[in-house]
């Protein structure tokens, strides 16, 4: 019998109370349409869900999940730094997440979703590790302030989940808001500041097919230590080129390929691990 591949759906930096609403909804409702006639296992939302701060970015954040939810699939959230408009705490709750990095698992690939958020612009981090963390904002021209870096704990998480895949011989792919790759970003985007630990870690394991990031509004592409590192388009510019508004992932045996919502192959990519 064949194999079928597995396919998901992705979209990022919706920016939800940017433009018209109306527009937004149809447009995301089109995306929907598109995931499950293509029969996507889930969806993933890769950060910048809303626009807005205080009572704005909150009451922003319940319409854009009202819409959400009328998704029929499981959609799966990413925090991005807009997302931190409204408390962390809300956002978790409103998009039904318990943890902002977490791990989930499809067709026996590992999906470690990392929050990029943890040290921020306006953390206060009691760790001195941590502290030198964001320190970084400070002494790296690409740390830029609307990015962050993932804390102490998280990194321990990450070296876990990472650890227990490669042990148990699974294939994983990572997702995070901000790219972790020069060639993935530019200054003014900036990137997670602690890119260079990181991917210090991604390197040391030879079964990460890939690495999906939002973030960088023009979307770039590059290979490093084995890793397809990629910064999606976002849903938001979806009216200027590319003209993209969502896509779909389908991982086969030996191919990672990338769809748009027009199902135009962006890339075809070797799986080697």
């Amino acid at each position: 019998m064949a194999h079928s591949p597995l396919r998901f759906g992705i979209i990022t930096d919706i920016h939800y109370g940017n433009g018209d609403r109306e527009a937004l909804r149809t447009d995301l409702h089109d995306c929907f349409s598109f995931w499950e006639k293509n029969n996507t296992a889930f969806a993933v939302q890769l950060g910048d869900l809303i626009d807005g701060k205080g009572l704005e970015a909150v009451n922003n954040l319940k319409d854009v999940v009202s819409v959400l939810d009328e998704y029929q699939g499981q959609l799966y959230h990413v925090t991005g730094n807009h997302c931190l408009g409204a408390p962390l705490n809300r956002y978790l709750t409103e998009t039904g997440i318990e943890s902002p990095f977490y791990t989930f698992y499809f067709g026996g690939i590992c999906f470690i979703v990392l929050n990029g958020m943890d040290i921020n612009p306006e953390s206060h981090p009691l760790l001195h590790s941590d502290r030198k963390r964001k320190k970084l904002q400070e002494e790296d021209p690409w740390a830029s302030l609307y990015c962050g870096a993932l804390g102490e704990r998280q990194i321990h998480w990450l070296e876990q989940q990472l650890e227990s895949a490669h042990e148990l011989e699974e294939k994983v792919i990572i997702f995070c808001h901000f790219p972790l790759l020069k060639e993935t970003s530019d200054r003014a985007h900036g990137l997670l500041w602690n890119h260079d630990e990181v991917t210090g870690i991604l390197r040391r394991y030879s079964n990460i097919i890939a690495c999906f990031t939002g973030h960088y509004h023009r979307g770039a592409y590059f290979e490093q230590y084995g890793i397809h590192f990629m910064s999606m388009p976002p849903f938001i510019k979806r009216n200027e080129p590319p003209h993209y508004s969502c896509g779909m992932i389908e991982v086969d045996e030996d191919l990672l390929r990338v769809y748009d919502q027009n199902l135009t192959v962006s890339h075809e990519l070797p799986i080697t691990v």
